[in-house]
């Protein structure tokens, strides 16, 4: 497919005539020499003295010559291109986004890592959930956190930036509440600015909802609705902090959006649980790779080229064709 980059070059042709009509010709004036013996000259070369001066004028062809070479100059200006078909590949991907809980109740320090020291939840989190996102390669992977509020990453290939997010982000961050029902309704804005049709959702949480402007379950129904099936994973036990986990409604919104709930009460756990994601069934998508493009600009700045050179060949043989006349007459 041929196309002009720069299509309003073309607004440059009027140029030349505005010039010619608007900018005076040069003209300069320069003494005279006097030659006491110039009557002798003219017997001695045959030639007829004038009054006045000649002016050399452009021919019609030199008119059309150069307004033609002006026109392939504003052509090449417009940088045309041939466009060539885009190389689709088929990739196979997951398309998931994960909705993690940063309010304070995950600053609690009821888990142990590998070594046996207490941790907080968060921290363990944030361990198993960068090793999931090293595995995800060829993944599109989007970013939620929420507490108080809510913020969101959309979804990109590049899982470097996932995992620096995720790493520095603190508890409270967004605030102290648990806001479940506001992330789930900001998911459907999310999936609908993405081109997949794939819609999971991983829901972290270790609490209670609080803070939301909708109930949960009416937002896991609004999701259910835009085909966005909801993975729910329970930090903690119900009873095992002050802070309760309401694994009640994490079931109810996994099983309206045809998801799963998980319980998690410690790394090894919660490592499972991933594992158990993994296993989700790949989509495929065509991606658009890259689109050949060759740039033909030079083609008429070539014809330009050749254009100027001629009309500067064909005024001196007129001129040298004229005066071989001259000379005969």
């Amino acid at each position: 497919m041929y196309e002009l980059a720069y299509p309003w070059m073309f607004a440059l042709l009027p140029l030349p005539i505005l010039i010619w009509w608007l900018v005076p010709a040069y003209k300069q004036k320069k003494d005279a020499l006097y030659y006491p013996k110039f009557d002798e000259l003219t017997e001695a070369t045959g030639l007829k003295p004038q009054k006045s001066a000649t002016i050399l004028k452009r021919r019609w062809f030199q008119y059309l010559i150069n307004f033609l070479a002006w026109c392939c100059v504003v052509t090449a200006m417009s940088n045309p291109q041939y466009i060539g078909e885009p190389a689709k590949k088929v990739k196979n991907a997951r398309n998931m986004l994960i909705a993690a809980d940063i309010s304070m109740s995950m600053n609690t320090t009821d888990w142990f890592d590998a070594d046996g020291n207490r941790i907080t939840r968060w921290k363990a989190v944030q361990n198993v959930l960068t090793d999931f996102i090293d595995k995800r390669e060829g993944d599109r992977i989007g970013l939620m956190m929420f507490g108080s509020d809510v913020f969101a990453l959309p979804f990109t290939p590049d899982l470097d930036i996932i995992k620096h997010t995720v790493d520095e982000t603190g508890i409270g961050m967004a605030g102290h509440k648990t806001a479940v029902g506001n992330a789930i309704a900001l998911s459907t804005q999310v999936f609908e600015a993405d081109s997949i049709d794939q819609r999971v959702m991983i829901l972290l949480t270790d609490g209670q909802d609080s803070g939301s402007e909708i109930v949960p379950i009416t937002a896991s129904q609004m999701a259910s609705e835009d085909s966005i099936k909801i993975y729910t994973i329970g930090i903690g036990t119900k009873k095992s902090s002050q802070y309760e986990l309401d694994d009640k409604t994490l079931k109810m919104i996994a099983q309206n959006t045809g998801g799963e709930y998980f319980n998690a009460g410690n790394v090894e756990e919660l490592n499972t649980i991933y594992d158990k994601l993994n296993e989700m069934e790949p989509i495929q998508f065509e991606d658009e790779g890259y689109r050949p493009t060759r740039l033909l600009f030079y083609i008429p700045l070539g014809v330009a080229f050749l254009l100027a050179i001629s009309s500067q060949f064909i005024f001196i043989l007129v001129q040298f064709i004229s005066s071989i006349n001259r000379r005969k007459s």
